[in-house]
């Protein structure tokens, strides 16, 4: 039964605007056709939702109020008023006058009302034609891990291996001195199992026994040192006592330096990465899953201190009479060597040769007797050194000349291998040992020596290519994203090699979601243009600010096929929500090298709109950034018209905020989530478990289902590409999946414990037991492209952000360690164990993606109101930051960003996030969430996500001060 009342002007506002709570769609039949209908409902349907026909148009019911913009719904927006839908806001004296209805409809002055009971119910899931999906078969987790391929072995050889037989063997008594030498160089970066507890006693025991018998040895010797004092005077006790009294100190310092801790590995307030991870990281691991990598290590840039029991013990020697003693045994070996190379005895002197020092610097003095070298190998390892003898200046320099003129003698009679040897091991002069090399055309010795050194990749790179080497020089190049720099160096007299590193780099930056990159890197190849253009095509379908920035590609690449992107820039230009698009192509504009007509019109073209958005606050160009837009131009006249000074980004709004705003978070979603992320233009990737992962636009409408079931999703920094991980028992099975193209791709499964929430698109970090990992996840999980083993602890958490890669760690006392990785050079930055912080309550160790750690603990004030303290390691200057009084005793989960936190908490009867600057002492904003909710919150560039598992999400843009919210439905 249909119902019309004529109320005239009493209807002041007959139409919803702005942002609502609406409750259903209302889909009129006199402007859309009964098909088009259709595709609105399924476009808009979730769970729990109802669809009725009327003969007046459908009506879509949601299963619960969502907060939405009225103006961007495809149909007319319903809001609900006691039990009935209305399309109009009604007042109170406007309600009265209106009847009992389940659907009021505003037209004019007339109030329509439908009764449900009159219409029929739709049944979308009969519109779906089901015969096209294809059926995925299901993974069988009986089906053991593919074994990995075992790529080239890393380089272990010594300077000898490299360069072949002509190199004299290393005497015994040379080993000896160099074994000596490293007696005191083991530092804790060696896992070992924990030791039992009658080990420590036994230990000490010993200690002090080696003290005591080198006391003794020293009191017997007294003679040997220079003549003695007579007398049996207190003088001469003290001679003999003073050096057992150090030892014993010396023993004693030992055994509490080996018993001060590091903070125990504790529960911290920091969230995990995804639900599925809320647990904590896997115990279980299969052992020899991982193969070895194709390239070794990076060693460590840190310079060796001297340690400093040598420094102790060097300067007890020198107040006994255990100096003189080792000097001259010392001195016997070094006069020794120096007669080998003056009676022209090169074989053996080369054996007995003591290297220079380096630039690893020193452990500390050397105890040990000199002896000859058994095999040649480098005395530095990782970037460690060794202990040193204190030869003095001028035997140093003696050295030194003594080695050079035996490297010319050896360079005029053509000996390249001895000559060479002089210059890396005893010189120590690795940069002109590979020049030496190179000029001898030896490009495999000095690409295995530049790797062995850890020199720089497009070195390294070049050299392998030299050499022949492509699947290695193709890794490091790979590991580093070092090949713009080693075509550069290759270009002009290798240009084959050039070519195929070229193409490499392309597909590297394809597999990386870097398609106008890719296009880019490709193009100086003739023959592959063709193919450039293709991905230039692909970058353009994909819409949103990749298929801007291609519109500059375009213009600089094919400029005189921009004429067929008229439209599509006219469009970008004038509409107002594409503000984001607008800022891609003036960013793009911005990077490239050179400009022709076409990027000058496109600039000309979109100058004002870019002034708009900034007057607008929409854009947040800096005034250097629009000057330089200007000249791009080169448009007297725009010049001419510009005021005299371009205007600045506007103020963030936080800065001048005087109280904390709240906002609501939308009604559960009927879709159960896994995790999310958070892509560029605001588009959503949602793992929903074993229903799969879809590609959502900013209002949560699925763009595309991909079949792969995933727990957790792991993204790429360009945003294009990602992995769909979920675990099978012990297993992790892994898809990659091309967020332009649409394609999915089987990675196949591996055991690991943790792993990296993001990724380059190529190199992905895995951590198994006390080792980490960087797999190519280009060509599957079987490539490694980089490691490092033997770990100080288990690894528990991985850490990462395009700029750092931090290794959170567990050693076998349970204390937390943490190292960390600059990228993209992947270059250690810093090591250890995180120092305890004593305070008179629970402190807690926050870890950041973007480097570095902050302790965390509650503190109250004298109105009983919570603050979260935090202090950065090294500074004594805390900082407070006030939490709503009403959550003193919720549960609290730190996240923090680049630039500022977010604090989730919760507890029985409420929750909320809040999010806060750096520096702040009162939260920006706050997000309430309904009570007992876990959410996660993680941060994409300046954009912070919230979500939990019921589908509620939340956006928030810290520098528009931009909020947006949906549901996952």
């Amino acid at each position: 039964m249909t119902e019309n009342l004529s109320l005239g002007s009493e209807i002041r506002q007959p139409v919803l605007s702005g942002r609502a709570w609406l409750s259903g769609l209302w889909l009129p039949a006199d402007r859309y056709g009964e098909s088009e209908r259709r595709l609105r409902i399924l476009a808009n349907w979730h769970a729990g939702a109802a669809a009725y026909r009327f003969p007046e148009g459908d009506l879509l019911r949601y299963a619960a109020p969502m907060e939405q913009d009225c103006e961007r719904l495809p149909g007319w927006p319903l809001q609900k008023l006691g039990r009935t839908l209305c399309s109009a806001r009604i007042a109170a004296d406007e309600y009265e006058k209106l009847p009992a209805a389940d659907l009021w409809l505003v037209r004019g002055g007339k109030v329509q009302a439908l009764r449900l009971a009159d219409a029929e119910v739709l049944k979308p899931g009969e519109w779906l034609d089901v015969s096209a999906p294809s059926i995925h078969a299901m993974y069988d987790c009986r089906i053991a891990e593919a074994a990995q391929e075992q790529p080239l072995a890393p380089t272990t050889q010594g300077i000898r291996q490299l360069l072949g037989e002509r190199i004299p063997a290393a005497s015994h008594e040379q080993k000896q001195f160099l074994s000596a030498l490293q007696a005191g160089r083991a530092t804790p970066s060696a896992a070992t199992a924990k030791a039992p507890a009658w080990r420590k006693p036994l230990i000490a025991l010993a200690v002090l026994g080696a003290c005591l018998a080198l006391g003794a040895f020293i009191a017997s010797s007294g003679g040997d040192g220079g003549p003695s004092s007579t007398g049996s005077g207190p003088s001469s006790g003290g001679a003999h006592f003073f050096p057992w009294l150090m030892l014993i100190a010396l023993a004693v310092r030992s055994w509490q330096n080996r018993q001060e801790s590091a903070p125990r590995k504790t529960s911290v307030p920091s969230q995990p990465s995804s639900p599925k991870q809320a647990g904590g990281t896997r115990k279980t691991s299969k052992p020899g899953a991982i193969a070895q990598a194709l390239i070794p290590a990076r060693r460590s840039v840190e310079r060796v201190l001297p340690q400093a029991w040598r420094d102790w013990l060097a300067r007890a020697a020198m107040t006994s009479h255990l100096s003189g003693i080792l000097g001259r045994r010392q001195a016997a070996y070094m006069r020794q060597m120096l007669e080998m190379f003056e009676n022209g005895r090169l074989q053996d002197a080369l054996r007995h040769a003591i290297p220079l020092g380096g630039e690893g610097g020193s452990a500390g003095q050397a105890f040990g007797l000199p002896h000859a070298r058994r095999d040649l190998k480098l005395g530095m390892r990782n970037g460690a050194a060794g202990p040193s003898i204190d030869l003095g200046e001028d035997l140093n320099r003696h050295l030194r000349q003594l080695y050079r003129k035996t490297f010319e003698k050896l360079d005029r009679e053509g000996n390249v291998e001895q000559a060479v040897f002089v210059l890396a091991e005893l010189l120590q002069s690795h940069a002109e040992a590979i020049h030496y090399l190179e000029k001898h055309e030896r490009y495999s010795q000095a690409a295995e020596l530049a790797l062995l050194w850890d020199m720089e990749a497009s070195l390294i790179v070049r050299l392998m290519c030299q050499a022949g080497d492509l699947p290695r020089a193709m890794a490091v190049a790979r590991r580093d994203g070092a090949f713009a720099e080693a075509i550069a160096l290759l270009e002009s007299r290798w240009p084959v090699a050039a070519r195929q590193l070229r193409e490499e780099w392309a597909q590297a930056l394809v597999d990386q979601g870097r398609w106008l990159d890719a296009a880019q890197a490709i193009w100086p190849i003739e023959s592959m243009r063709e193919r450039a253009t293709e991905w230039l095509l692909r970058a353009e379908e994909a819409g949103g600010s990749l298929a801007a920035e291609a519109v500059v590609k375009r213009a600089w690449l094919l400029p005189d096929s921009l004429d067929s992107q008229e439209a599509r820039i006219l469009a970008i230009r004038d509409d107002d929500a594409r503000g984001t698009e607008r800022a891609a192509i003036a960013h793009a504009l911005l990077a490239l090298d050179s400009h022709n007509d076409e990027t000058r019109l496109l600039a000309r073209a979109l100058f004002n709109a870019w002034l708009v958005d900034q007057d607008k606050g929409m854009g947040r160009l800096g005034t250097q950034q629009l000057q330089g837009l200007l000249d791009i131009a080169q448009d007297p006249l725009l010049r001419a018209d510009l005021p005299g000074k371009l205007p600045s980004p506007k103020p963030n709004p936080f800065a001048d905020k005087k109280e904390v705003s709240w906002i609501s978070v939308p009604a559960a979603g009927g879709q159960a989530v896994s995790d999310i992320a958070l892509l560029p233009d605001l588009r959503l990737l949602v793992a929903q478990g074993e229903a799969g992962v879809t590609l959502r636009d900013d209002r949560g409408k699925v763009l595309h289902r991909f079949s792969a079931p995933a727990d957790n999703i792991v993204l790429a920094d360009s945003g294009q590409v990602a992995l769909a991980a979920i675990h099978r028992g012990e297993m992790l099975c892994v898809q990659r999946l091309d967020l332009v193209t649409r394609e999915q791709r089987d990675l196949g499964a591996i055991a690991v414990d943790c792993y990296a929430a993001s990724f380059d698109g190529v190199g992905w970090t895995v951590g198994q037991g006390d080792a980490i990992r960087i797999l190519d996840t280009g060509h599957g999980l079987g490539r490694v492209l980089w490691q490092i083993d033997k770990l100080p602890g288990r690894a528990v958490r991985i850490l990462r952000s395009p700029s750092c890669e931090q290794y959170e760690l567990v050693d076998p006392d349970n204390k937390m360690l943490l190292w960390q990785y600059s990228l993209p050079g992947r270059r250690l930055a810093s090591r250890g164990h995180v120092p305890a912080l004593e305070k008179n309550t629970e402190v807690s160790v926050i870890p950041s993606r973007w480097g570095g750690y902050r302790y965390f603990w509650m503190a109250w004030d004298e109105k009983d109101s919570p603050w979260l303290v935090s202090q950065r390691p090294g500074k004594e200057k805390e900082h407070g930051l006030a939490l709503p009084p009403q959550m003193s005793g919720a549960a609290i989960n730190v996240t923090l960003g680049r630039a500022g936190l977010a604090v989730s908490l919760r507890q029985e009867s409420d929750g909320c996030v809040v999010l806060a600057r750096d520096g702040e002492s009162y939260p920006d904003i706050a997000f309430s969430w309904p009570a007992g909710v876990f959410v996660w919150t993680k941060m994409y560039g300046d954009c912070w996500l919230m979500f939990d598992r019921f589908g509620r999400v939340a956006i928030m843009d810290m520098e528009r001060c931009y909020a947006s919210m949906l549901t996952i439905a």
